[in-house]
């Protein structure tokens, strides 16, 4: 499911735990995944080339149980598509209920498996970010001055 950068808040992590961030706009990435995760206790973070080097430890983190937390939050950065048989493991258990995974990528191209995968998928959301532009700048002062009842 493709989503908006501005519909994070629409987003079940219940039913749609598995998400993709793609694009240039770091700063409103890690914004969106600081929205998503502010509740969560167990906190997660891996780098693409960990994941790939140590397959077996990553598998056994996001399945094994924990103890005293009930859900764990795995943010995966600077994923490419070497990732991608990873996350079809993950997906194809279908076992992760209390297991939510954001994944951070730079541009992804349209003709991009990983980008593909998730956009065909019902089950998985995926948001691109692009740079701003004066419309989006223009929004966030404007919220901004409002949050703090400034006029002008």
């Amino acid at each position: 499911m493709i989503l908006k950068s501005y519909q994070i808040s629409k987003i079940n992590l219940l039913t749609n735990n598995i998400i993709l961030f793609y694009g240039k706009n770091d700063g409103l990435k890690d914004q969106a995944i600081n929205q998503l995760i502010k509740n969560e206790n167990e906190i997660f973070t891996y780098e693409e080339k960990e994941i790939l080097d140590n397959e077996n430890i990553f598998f056994e983190n996001i399945f094994a149980g924990s103890l005293f937390e009930s859900k764990k939050t795995i943010v995966i950065k600077r994923a490419t598509e070497k990732i991608l048989k990873i996350i079809q493991e993950i997906v194809d258990k279908k076992d992760i209920q209390d297991i939510t995974i954001i994944i951070c990528a730079e541009n992804l191209q349209k003709n991009s498996k990983l980008r593909i995968f998730f956009e065909k998928n019902k089950h998985l959301i995926i948001i691109p970010f692009y740079p701003d532009d004066e419309v989006t700048l223009s929004q966030v002062a404007y919220s901004f001055l409002k949050e703090r009842n400034i006029s002008i």
